[in-house]
């Protein structure tokens, strides 16, 4: 069984934040460097708008304030590839960092962009994602956070790594770089005997 991490994986939330934040500060995108650290989101925006960005960053991931989760974009390929493992029969369900509080945002903005009616579970601050994987019986995640990609191989888990400018750096034993969604469609279809 494979689950998905819904920002970054499924959900375009971190772009979507990018828009946002050059919207409310009025900075020109060419002014921003390059976003190659998904650890750090601040770095890449001029040091004048980082106090405004910080607090938007806190608004939209904490609170679900601006619509950044619920007008999020699908990330190229995530809708078909979500559908071909589950039509596989190898589809657990969702796995993310949103606080659970915001549990009813992530199911709609699922439900309304057409993703396969699976449990959601939202692993608490603080507290690893294998757990919560291995509680809807996945073997493998698709994750493009190095941090959560880290843990969850520590952990024992395959992790399929989307790849993204801001995690092209990062390597780890256990997790697998996959440039897209059809290759990770073909390798979780490939590690589950598919």
């Amino acid at each position: 069984m494979v689950a998905f991490d819904v920002d970054g994986v499924l959900a375009d939330s971190i772009h979507g934040f990018v828009r946002l934040a050059l919207r409310e500060t009025g900075a020109d995108p060419a002014e921003l460097g390059r976003f190659d650290d998904y650890a750090d989101p601040f770095t890449p925006w001029p040091s004048r708008f980082r106090p405004r960005v910080q607090e938007l960053f806190q608004r939209a991931y904490f609170s679900g304030e601006h619509g950044v989760y619920g007008d999020a974009d699908v990330v190229p390929g995530a809708l078909e590839g979500v559908w071909a493992l589950h039509d596989a029969g190898i589809a657990g369900g969702y796995v993310t960092r949103r606080p659970d509080t915001l549990s009813a945002i992530t199911l709609d903005w699922l439900l309304r962009h057409g993703f396969p009616e699976l449990p959601v579970h939202h692993a608490p601050k603080g507290v690893g994602k294998a757990a919560q994987v291995r509680a809807l019986g996945a073997r493998v995640m698709v994750e493009d956070a190095p941090v959560e990609a880290r843990a969850l191989a520590e952990d024992g888990l395959t992790v399929l790594l989307r790849h993204e400018a801001y995690n092209a750096s990062f390597e780890a034993p256990g997790v697998e770089r996959c440039d897209g969604w059809p290759i990770i469609a073909r390798r979780a279809l490939a590690l589950a005997g598919a």
